[in-house]
């Protein structure tokens, strides 16, 4: 399945999940806002094309592209709050604490990095592979959080604190997707294949670190430009913006190098490497 036919896919089971959510409804209707304004959903999708190569199942794909997309929305309404980024615009729509004020939307932000963790614990797993999964889980969360403090109060104005920063904040979740899929394998392949999602996110945050500089509101879907107004480390903090973007293709052809054995998602890949240059 393609990114373009999975993300309506997607997107259904999202909102039917969401609609049976056990909580209040003034809450839930703050809850559902973000995770349901859109999305790639590409975290989600890799999840669920490796799971064809490893008998993960397509239903715990789902629950774990879920999980990872309920996490990620979460982390989004926290980064747009006024003592983070102070975004006003988020998947072209006001941001959360826009639409319904800085409490609700903390509020909101905290269930939505929460509860995955009681959605992965769900999963139709032998016990000891729930247990590894979620341990995976915390370790990549806690990644994320610590990733974002870094971003916003960095140690150093180095290259190398930008690269932690990176492989943290937006590269432990992608290396979550790729190695979930691979629970029921050995720790050398679990790692294998987290050190190489943690390297596509890292080029992913390169990516919308150029995009930061090249496009409209329309395009991003958020303010643009906001990364050098707040002076954050970017890789344009230490290369030209025609080095950085050589520097991109070159990466990717060599995580594309790594990833022979899954053609399909070779393949697509591609696309998706394209989908995200001039997103």
């Amino acid at each position: 399945m393609k990114l373009v036919e999975f993300s309506p896919f997607f997107n259904r089971k999202l909102e039917e999940f969401l609609d049976e959510l056990d909580i209040s409804k003034p809450f839930k209707d703050v809850v559902i806002y973000t995770p349901m304004a859109g999305g790639k959903r590409l975290r989600a999708y890799l999840v669920w094309e490796l799971s064809r190569h490893t008998g993960f199942g397509e239903e715990n794909a789902l629950k774990a592209g879920i999980a990872v997309e309920l996490f990620h929305s979460g982390s989004l309404i926290h980064d747009d709050l006024p003592a983070i980024d102070n975004d006003t615009i988020r998947r072209g729509i006001p941001s959360s604490h826009i639409r319904f004020g800085e409490c609700k939307a903390i509020l909101a932000g905290d269930f939505l990095m929460l509860f995955p963790g009681r959605v992965l614990s769900s999963l139709d797993l032998e016990s000891i592979y729930i247990h590894l999964l979620l341990e995976l889980w915390q370790e990549t969360t806690l990644k994320v959080v610590e990733g974002e403090f870094d971003d916003v109060f960095p140690k150093s104005e180095s290259r190398e604190q930008m690269d932690k920063i990176h492989s943290a904040k937006t590269g432990a979740l992608f290396g979550f997707c790729f190695a979930a899929p691979f629970i029921r394998e050995s720790k050398e392949k679990i790692d294998e294949m987290y050190k190489l999602g943690v390297r596509f996110g890292r080029l992913f945050q390169i990516m919308d670190d150029i995009k930061d500089v090249i496009s409209t509101e329309s395009e991003l879907g958020k303010t643009p430009g906001k990364d050098g107004k707040l002076n954050k480390l970017t890789i344009l903090s230490f290369e030209s913006l025609e080095e950085a973007q050589i520097g991109v293709e070159e990466s990717f052809q060599s995580i594309l190098g790594e990833i022979d054995s899954f053609s399909d998602l070779k393949k697509e890949m591609r696309d998706i490497y394209n989908l995200i240059a001039r997103r």
